[in-house]
């Protein structure tokens, strides 16, 4: 979901947080266009996409968000696990769709609140049903770092929320540790197999 939102973007008004979004937006076009990268194995592309986009992300921040009321029953040992855990899984499910409903997006504007800001904007469509888009990002050591990204009106943290929540439930926190770690074994079987 992550990479798709950085896909084709053009710019009403550019502040830091949204000047952060754009040069990303243009590093992804760059090594999209690279004719090294054109086969029909994507397992290059995918994973100098990958590379590009996880120093962006700032894990700890969205672990906390996804676990919720979750992340202050654990013990310091236990946050660190699932943040590593969760890094490796986004990881693993972090690659280029194959198909794109629209590649135009148009930046609009950014919210600056602190530490903490929004880039709003929308995909555009010809039939002018446009889909807004939100990034979220707040500032670790002086560098805006992405925690949430909401694409369609669906935010990525709250769909993982739900999701994690419904494994703890059934299980336990240990229950979907065991559930992140087998899904990323099977996401990175599938990566080396892809064409």
């Amino acid at each position: 979901m992550f990479v798709y939102g950085w896909l084709a973007v053009s710019t009403a008004y550019a502040g830091e947080p949204l000047d952060t979004v754009k040069a990303r937006h243009e590093q992804y076009l760059r090594l999209l266009q690279e004719p090294t990268l054109q086969s029909k194995d994507k397992r290059e592309l995918n994973d100098r996409l990958r590379d590009m986009e996880m120093p962006l992300v700032d894990f700890d921040e969205m672990a906390k968000r996804t676990l919720a009321k979750h992340w202050t029953h654990l013990t310091a040992g236990e946050q660190n696990e699932f943040i590593e855990v969760f890094r490796n899984y986004f990881a693993a499910g972090n690659r280029l769709p194959t198909s794109y409903a629209s590649r135009n997006l148009v930046l609009e504007r950014e919210k600056i609140d602190g530490d903490f800001a929004e880039v709003e904007g929308y995909f555009y469509f010809a039939e002018k049903r446009n889909a807004t888009v939100v990034y979220k990002l707040h500032l670790v050591d002086g560098k805006w770092k992405l925690y949430d990204y909401t694409g369609w009106g669906v935010s990525s943290v709250e769909v993982l929320r739900a999701q994690f929540t419904r494994v703890i439930a059934k299980s336990s926190f240990r229950g979907l540790i065991n559930a992140l770690r087998e899904k990323t074994e099977q996401m990175e079987k599938g990566r080396g197999a892809e064409k």
